[in-house]
């Protein structure tokens, strides 16, 4: 499936969510919006994770400048320009204002004020401690009775731990998708397909895993493995095609759109043992220390897991891991932390492209260069 005929099957799913009088809830894509209530309240969660082009950064500069981060820019132009393939935006009912970045806030309240699009709050703490979690919890009740208040009822906890455990038994098959010995491409389209979905997608997910469990690609033809993290690539990118085009093959998205999402997955007994379902986002929450709201100690986090992800491939296959960096430009989370995060791994013998970039067409043959003359020196 390409991303137009996707896209267009999407706008078909929401449009029938609409005729059976469901609300649409839109929020910029990052790892820690409580989805699972959106569901409970019987919502439909859409996140934005389509990328950009010129067009869409270029008309968003009316709202804000240029120095904003790519995909930030990209959200606004979708809502300013709405191009047919993303017709399905009118749809919209509500759109979650939260503070993963800077550039997250300016462009959801923008997206709300002018595009006439009502507004829920949800913040997040940047710190892991004792009150940061207090603050969550504050922040998910508060956020469960502006649902609440949409609806015009209470919204039980049986009925949002079904939800968390819908979305827990998705992760887990969504787990099972990252193994599969898969060219890097074919497994990023059907985990952007399902994480657009969500626990709808299920079947297809099943079919899909049952299909390829046990293919195997192409080592013969010297691909060299690739470790991406950082910034997500998102629907409608092309840099998944130019690493591969450049003969890299990615085996492990440790990205948003990838592990930092289904590794956030609970054990069937923690599950049982917590009666109050704002406990088990918390405990999620508390638990997710390889996102970048994990201050003081995301750094050394990421550094340790990138190692031992490195470290386990390289004794399971003999074969060396590259890293690349994926940088959105004038994203402030991941360019402030590239240059320590590439020298202690390279302190370590592991080989980092940071690589910056916005979603301009003019950019692509150098991007191109770029990547090749990394995967030749791996």
């Amino acid at each position: 499936m390409d991303n137009l005929e996707l896209l267009s099957e999407y706008g078909t799913f929401l449009r029938e969510k609409k005729e059976e009088g469901k609300k649409i809830v839109a929020f910029i894509s990052h790892d820690n919006i409580p989805e699972e209530l959106i569901d409970a309240a019987g919502f439909v969660p859409l996140r934005l994770m389509f990328a950009g082009n010129d067009d869409l950064m270029d008309s968003s500069h009316d709202y804000l400048p240029p120095s904003t981060c790519a995909f930030a820019q990209s959200c606004i132009g979708l809502f300013s320009q709405k191009p047919d393939q993303y017709n399905f935006l009118e749809l919209v009912d509500f759109f979650i204002v939260s503070n993963h970045c800077v550039s997250d806030i300016c462009a959801s309240e923008i997206i709300s004020k002018y595009f006439n699009i009502s507004r829920l709050n949800f913040y997040i703490s940047y710190t892991k401690n004792e009150n940061s979690m207090k603050y969550f919890k504050l922040e998910l009740i508060d956020l469960k009775k502006q649902l609440e208040n949409i609806i015009g009822y209470k919204i039980e906890d049986e009925i949002i731990k079904k939800s968390i455990k819908k979305y827990n038994s998705f992760k887990k098959k969504l787990l099972e998708l990252s193994l599969l010995n898969i060219k890097g491409s074919e497994k990023l389209k059907i985990l952007q397909s399902a994480m657009l979905y969500g626990p709808s997608f299920l079947p297809k997910l099943e079919s899909f895993i049952q299909k390829y469990n046990g293919s195997q690609i192409l080592t013969s033809k010297g691909l060299k493995d690739i470790l991406l993290t950082g910034g997500s690539i998102f629907i409608g990118d092309h840099l998944i095609d130019l690493i591969e085009e450049g003969g890299g093959n990615i085996i492990y998205l440790d990205t948003w759109i990838g592990n930092n999402y289904y590794s956030q997955i609970y054990e069937d007994t923690i599950l049982d043992s917590m009666e109050n379902p704002c406990d088990l986002l918390v405990q999620r929450f508390k638990n997710n220390i390889f996102g970048d709201h994990s201050v003081p100690n995301f750094l050394e986090n990421k550094i340790s897991q990138i190692e031992k992800i490195y470290l386990d491939h390289k004794k399971k296959t003999g074969r060396k891991l590259g890293i690349i960096n994926h940088i959105i430009k004038f994203c402030d989370h991941i360019s402030i932390m590239s240059t320590h995060l590439k020298n202690k791994l390279q302190e370590k013998g592991i080989q980092v492209l940071n690589l910056e970039r916005d979603y301009s067409r003019a950019i692509r043959g150098q991007l191109n260069t770029r990547i090749e003359a990394f995967l030749e020196m791996i």
